[in-house]
């Protein structure tokens, strides 16, 4: 994604095209998987960290990012598709860890997994699937 994909996403968000919004989604792009919030904010060093803990939730509200793996105290970030919008996440895939490289990537289902339980509602189902990527086995 080029900064004129990103303004012209943010504009449609409705969101302002900032510079740190801007820089945040090109490193993300750059990365090519989901990246970890240590490595973004060592990526946009110096930046404060309330300003880039505001930036990523702003985001995530418009549907942009989703938090795609966590790890102990390590949280992952990777953008949405067209699918997402403000404050709806629409993910069918999963996210998977590769043991060898740790990547990170989203991974469409070949088959969508359908879930239900009695006497619940269920908003969000997030399954995390960890083995060998494509290009290390």
């Amino acid at each position: 994604m080029n900064n004129i994909q990103i303004k012209k996403l943010l504009q449609k968000r409705k969101l302002k095209a900032t510079n740190i919004r801007i820089s945040l989604l090109n490193k993300m792009g750059e990365h090519g998987s989901a990246i970890s919030y240590s490595a973004i904010k060592k990526a946009l060093n110096p930046i404060n960290r309330v300003t880039l803990y505001r930036t990523i939730e702003s985001l995530k509200e418009k549907g942009i990012i989703h938090k795609a793996f966590q790890e102990n105290s390590e949280v992952y970030y990777a953008i949405c598709g067209n699918t997402c919008g403000e404050n709806h996440h629409h993910h069918e895939h999963v996210h998977f860890k590769c043991l060898k490289c740790n990547t990170i990537s989203c991974e469409k289902l070949d088959q969508i997994l359908e879930f239900s339980l009695s006497d619940f509602i269920v908003n969000k189902i997030s399954i995390n699937l960890e083995g060998v990527c494509k290009f290390c086995k």
